[in-house]
């Protein structure tokens, strides 16, 4: 939905960026509004942020007004409601989006005071833990979260805009650039890192060298060419979900390390933000109140001036936000002593020098191998000697084997020449039995005997010498060995990956999704007039376009996630309520609700395709 949205603004801009009258502009304002209130269902709670996100705002202010042509003087009132001034605002701005009852209406919570009466302790040595863990891991998605856990930058700042430089004589902090949500500016300042700062670094760039994350970052840069802020939107879009699996994983559960904030689902990364300030600046700073809370805004990147104005620390605000965790425990400052070593040698290692042929056949392979730079050429030649080295030693322990079998089989022959000769030697009997005058009866012998008899001896003796045990006629098969298959992540694919694959790791990625995407529109779409949807099979099913006994299976499995969801909405079976199979969605329009959650939560990937196949 929000591409539609994204087409009607700009062609609203265009349609009214040249008019100086408030009669021409009026209709376009008119047919804009239509279109939102018949193609939309955006509460006031998100009507203001999601048009926000397209650019609505933004560019009828970057227009230049002109009192009764385009713009309309309107008054200025402070938090009492007094007015203080006024200000020009283009016609669109007055006639489309919320107006000013709306936005103080939309802006009238208590969620941060709610947050700061319910405030909760952390444990800094379960959290430093559990840090440490995820920032030792080789899973991007552990490494991710762990860096966002020791630094309390946002995912799509760890993702892709952060640098990190070192501090002289500072070994837990870093100076900090790329922050998100800036619009244009791009402020330097120090955070404090939970690591040391050089730990730190090395492991965001491992992350950054990562093939997962290269083309990722070359995927939203090719769809969002030219927008930076869209870009740090895809990336949050294509990764909190796993992101936030980790958090669960490891900060959630019975007994967590990062209580359940009020206002918020257990298991996202905002939790650690608000985690790292509480530590950070308890660690760092044993001042007083105000100062401790100017530290935090510090580190949060909410204003970085040296010296801030009384008019500055009104941002203080949106510090308190993330204000409601503390630990009456001293925070200890982690050390990796072991890990730095290794990160010394690995420096004295990279300043080997190479002759001009070798690097340049390096080049040449890098470019045959498609590889992303010159240090996974390195180690792609390592790993191949590596195997090489294997290889060489398979073969030497394989020629081993085969003396071995080629000196059992000159016994076996050895033994073989015994057995005719005895063979021989029996049959010579047997004849002078047969042929003897004195012999008083006749001795016939069994040739089948015989032969069954020759057939012991001859395994009792390879017996002996192999040391193995040989059944009669027993004939080895050899065994099949089924092939690997290949883990897939679906978590890192895109809708459009996922949706378009039949296996079966696909169909229980779209049923997530599809369950979250659920989720998400009742929690920041939906306005609980009627147009709530309950996680049903059918709903299910509608937006993966998977069987209905695999959603079955699905639910089964996270019932207790989709008892909550319907529970915290009043939609479940009153009289079956620990039974989802008996949820409906009962005089609703489903198609419009579940169009709306495709195109805007499942990149308009999913419900169509179910519709259309």
């Amino acid at each position: 939905m929000s591409k539609a949205l994204q087409e009607q603004v700009n062609r609203l801009f265009e349609a009214v960026k040249d008019l100086h009258s408030f009669e021409e502009i009026k209709p376009h304002c008119e047919e804009f509004n239509r279109w939102i209130n018949t193609h939309t269902n955006y509460s006031k709670a998100s009507l203001g942020t999601v048009l926000s996100r397209v650019g609505f705002y933004k560019k009828f202010k970057s227009l230049e007004l002109k009192q009764g042509k385009n713009a309309d003087l309107v008054n200025k009132h402070d938090a009492e409601g007094n007015i203080v001034g006024q200000t020009l605002k283009h016609y669109v701005l007055l006639l489309c989006g919320l107006d000013d009852d709306d936005w103080d209406e939309r802006n009238r919570t208590s969620r941060v005071s709610d947050r700061l009466n319910l405030a909760q302790e952390i444990d800094p040595d379960a959290y430093l833990q559990v840090t440490g863990e995820l920032l030792e891991s080789n899973n991007i998605h552990k490494v991710t979260v762990g860096l966002i856990a020791a630094t309390g930058r946002r995912p799509h700042e760890i993702v892709a805009r952060a640098k990190f430089a070192p501090i002289q004589g500072e070994n837990y902090q870093v100076m900090f650039s790329g922050q998100g949500k800036k619009r244009g500016e791009n402020p330097v300042f120090p955070i404090a890192t939970l690591y040391p700062a050089t730990y730190i670094i090395e492991k965001l760039n491992w992350f950054r060298q990562q093939p997962s994350t290269e083309k990722l970052l070359a995927e939203v840069a090719r769809e969002h060419p030219q927008d930076i802020e869209a870009q740090n939107r895809a990336i949050d879009s294509r990764r909190n979900g796993s992101l936030n699996r980790v958090v669960r994983d490891y900060f959630g559960g019975e007994n967590p390390v990062l209580p359940i904030r009020s206002g918020e689902e257990q298991g996202n990364c905002k939790a650690l933000r608000a985690g790292y300030l509480a530590l950070a600046t308890e660690r760092d700073c044993p001042g007083s109140i105000g100062s401790k809370m100017l530290h935090a805004a510090r580190l949060a990147g909410h204003f970085v001036k040296e010296s801030p104005t009384d008019q500055d620390l009104r941002n203080l605000l949106t510090t308190l936000g993330y204000s409601d965790y503390y630990t009456k425990k001293p925070v200890a400052f982690k050390d990796v002593a072991e890990k730095e070593k290794l990160t010394s040698e690995s420096e004295k290692l990279s300043s080997i020098r190479l002759r001009t042929v070798d690097l340049e056949a390096i080049r040449q392979i890098q470019e045959n191998l498609e590889a992303p730079n010159q240090q996974s050429v390195i180690t792609k030649l390592v790993e191949t000697y590596h195997h090489h080295q294997d290889v060489d030693k398979q073969l030497h322990q394989a020629k081993q084997k085969l003396d071995q079998l080629e000196a059992q089989v000159k016994q076996l022959e050895k033994i073989n020449n015994q057995l005719q000769q005895e063979k021989n030697q029996l049959k010579q009997e047997k004849t002078a039995m047969e042929t003897t005058a004195q012999q008083p009866q006749t001795v016939t012998l069994n040739v089948t005997e015989l032969e069954a008899w020759l057939e012991k001896k001859v395994l009792e003796v390879v017996n002996q010498v192999t040391g193995g045990t040989i059944a009669s006629a027993t004939v080895a098969t050899p065994v099949k060995l089924a092939p690997v298959k290949e883990e897939i992540d679906w978590t890192a694919k895109s809708d459009a990956q996922v949706w378009g694959s039949k296996v079966q790791g696909a169909a229980v990625e779209k049923i997530r999704r599809s369950y979250l995407a659920v989720c998400q529109y009742n929690d920041t779409v939906a306005t609980g007039d009627g147009d709530r949807l309950a996680i049903t099979n059918l709903a299910l099913r509608e937006l993966s376009g998977c069987n209905g006994l695999q959603i079955k299976d699905w639910i089964e499995q996270h019932k207790d996630e989709v008892i909550s969801h319907n529970a915290k909405y009043g939609m479940e079976n009153k009289k079956d309520p620990s039974n989802p199979a008996s949820y409906a969605n009962k005089g609703k329009d489903i198609d419009k609700i579940l169009s709306l959650i495709n195109d805007e939560f499942l990149s308009g990937e999913a419900y169509r395709k179910a519709r259309v196949e």
